[in-house]
């Protein structure tokens, strides 16, 4: 039986330990993710944080058999192995931000996908044909079959 694969498209941030926390994730998501692409970092204002601090961003793509619970779940899994806990939102402290953006034909952060980074950062990344500025194009595909 195939599988489809769909589209996933992350927004990664950080405001606390940038750099470094930004290379850790790109290293968990390689692990978890393999064939995950990632586009370049950019220095953003905070949106939404009570911190004044810069934010280090940047958007990622990999295509994913698994369910998007189970995609979910893994990302979470990430931000609290490098450090991220609940109360770091309301104290403006955010050693990592790893979230969905979108999943196939589905934005799921309808205002982050209005950020020009994540425009800037898709575009870099996905093929013409699914690389609109909402992320509505079909992008669902046809898996390798299992051997």
């Amino acid at each position: 039986m195939k599988k489809r694969q769909v589209l996933v498209v992350l927004g990664l941030g950080s405001n606390w330990g940038r750099e470094r926390n930004m290379e850790r994730a790109e290293e968990s998501l390689r692990v978890r993710f393999p064939g995950i692409r990632f586009s370049g970092s950019r220095y953003t204002e905070p949106v939404g944080s009570s911190s004044p601090r810069m934010f280090l961003n940047q958007v990622a793509c990999f295509y994913s058999e698994e369910p998007l619970e189970k995609v979910r779940d893994a990302l979470k899994e990430i931000e609290r192995g490098l450090g991220r806990k609940p109360e770091d939102k309301r104290l403006g402290s955010i050693p990592i931000d790893i979230d969905l953006l979108r999943w196939g034909d589905r934005v799921l952060k309808e205002d982050d996908w209005q950020r020009p980074y994540v425009r800037e950062g898709a575009r870099s990344l996905l093929p013409a044909d699914e690389d609109d500025e909402r992320g509505d194009q079909e992008t669902e595909r046809p898996a390798v079959p299992d051997k």
